[in-house]
């Protein structure tokens, strides 16, 4: 080698021995340069303050309810009276019977005790006979089945001959006071097979016997689907003989097996003068 290159390997075997010498050194010395304990600084902890308990804040109050103003009572109106004024109301008259035998309670069969009896008879056995005009005499009694009576007793009027017509007024006359206003009422019933039986009413101011001259209703005919009729005359006045007169009439349309008028309730009554 070079003597350059002996330089060089000397000062790096130098440089070894300064580095080795180095490190055992500080292997020695290092015991005894350990720091000496230090003193360890308190760790601050924050001052404990008292914690004030939550202040408990009320819920809002609900506003009360608005106080109903009172309505105003109304001032009632002053009570009216009215005025009362006299009328005429005329006294109710005292109820009279003033037919006899009006309920039919008494009945024979040539007469009806209380009633005239005024008939169409012009047919007897032995004689013409036409249907439509010949009539016999009538049969009275009481009605003999339930079904037609119309209050209790009720009148029943057929022909004498069942193929024969029959063609009657009952008829009574009751004295009363000229001036006197009365009306008639009565009821009836009928039943034929085929056809109906014609009935109406009559009455008479001036008392003629049969309300001859008198004012008679409408005539009705009806059957036995008709039930109970009302029937009632026209009110009129008394005339000066001072008696009025009261009918029933009944005849059958067809001369048939089956024919038969019924009456019952009648009633003259008086009613209030003007």
């Amino acid at each position: 080698m070079s003597k350059r290159q002996w330089a060089i390997v000397i000062v790096l075997g130098v440089l070894d021995v300064l580095v080795l010498g180095c490190l055992i050194a500080a292997m020695v010395f290092t015991p005894r340069l350990s720091p000496s304990p230090s003193t360890p600084t308190p760790t601050s902890f924050p001052t404990p303050t008292d914690t004030l308990e939550p202040t408990y804040t009320p819920r809002p109050t609900s506003p009360p309810p608005p106080t109903m103003t009172p309505r105003p009572t109304m001032t009632p109106l002053p009570t009216f009276t009215p005025v009362v004024f006299p009328t005429n109301t005329p006294t109710p008259l005292p109820e009279v019977d003033l037919l006899q035998n009006g309920g039919f309670e008494q009945i024979y069969p040539d007469t009806v005790p209380g009633w005239e009896v005024a008939a169409a008879i012009n047919w007897r056995p032995g004689d013409p006979f036409d249907p439509a005009t010949s009539y016999c005499a009538p049969f009275f009694k009481r009605a003999d089945d339930p079904v037609r009576y119309i209050s209790g007793p009720t009148l029943q009027i057929e022909s004498e001959h069942q193929y024969v017509k029959f063609r009657v007024t009952l008829y009574q006359t009751v004295e009363l006071a000229p001036g006197t206003r009365v009306q008639f009422t009565a009821k009836a019933g009928g039943f034929s097979s085929p056809g109906g039986v014609i009935i109406k009413i009559g009455i008479d101011p001036r008392g003629r016997p049969a309300c001859e001259g008198g004012v008679w209703g409408q005539e009705q005919v009806i059957d036995q689907n008709s039930g109970v009729v009302a029937l009632r005359s026209a009110a009129v006045t008394v005339g000066t003989e001072g008696r009025v007169t009261v009918c029933l009439f009944a005849e059958p349309q067809f001369a048939v097996v089956s024919k038969a008028a019924y009456f019952d309730d009648a009633e003259l009554v008086v009613l209030p003068g003007d």
